[in-house]
């Protein structure tokens, strides 16, 4: 990873010579600042460390195929950005194990992931893993299933509890009923157990 480090006499500047280093606008780079005290009278300078966040999805993969093919099968990567977050699709040699039940060996990938992003910066891209086309799918089902649901709360007046999900699933159902004439949406419980409740609304 092609990491380039420059010093200024504040944040701003230190961080500007590293863009321009790089080529490149401040939302592609990872960076991260050290205050550098200078002797009796040279006061303090900012080192500013920074690289491309391109640099770490191509090293992130390297770990993901290290990860896929020790398991014993083949794996290819597609790379995706949008709105900030940067989405890896698998293709393997046997996508049913990668997923895994309900989607738990993906969950447990995309953990994994995420954590190798932190150790390496606090700042790095949003990831998120799919397998071929699982997580949309499973975002369309989720999405029906939420629709389905509202429409039957506003027919029958009574709330619905929707099953545990995480961070990422509860966000797909409260973006699809914003605007569901009839229902609001609240997130209730503590984790793992915090789930959506479609609530009737006059």
């Amino acid at each position: 990873m092609n990491v380039v480090k420059d010093s200024a006499k504040t944040k701003e500047e230190a961080l500007d010579l590293v863009l321009k280093k790089l080529n490149a606008r401040e939302e592609e780079v990872s960076y991260s600042f050290k205050e550098v005290k200078g002797g009796l009278f040279k006061g303090v300078t900012f080192e500013c460390s920074g690289f491309l966040k391109t640099d770490i999805v191509i090293e992130l993969q390297e770990y993901l195929k290290g990860i896929i093919t020790g398991m014993g099968l083949e794996v290819s990567f597609e790379v995706n950005t949008k709105d900030d977050v940067t989405t890896i699709k698998m293709y393997t040699s046997n996508n049913p194990i990668v997923i895994g039940h309900n989607g738990q060996n993906l969950e447990a990938l995309t953990t994994i992931a995420r954590q190798f992003i932190k150790n390496i910066t606090s700042n790095g891209p949003k990831i998120l893993l799919d397998v071929e086309d699982y997580k949309d799918r499973q975002v369309k089902r989720l999405e029906r299933l939420a629709k389905n649901l509202a429409r039957d709360v506003v027919r029958t007046k009574v709330d619905a509890e929707m099953d545990n999900m995480n961070s990422y699933e509860r966000r797909i159902v409260h973006n699809v009923l914003t605007d569901f004439k009839g229902v609001k949406t609240e997130s209730v419980g503590e984790e793992p157990n915090r789930h959506v409740v479609i609530k009737y609304d006059l």
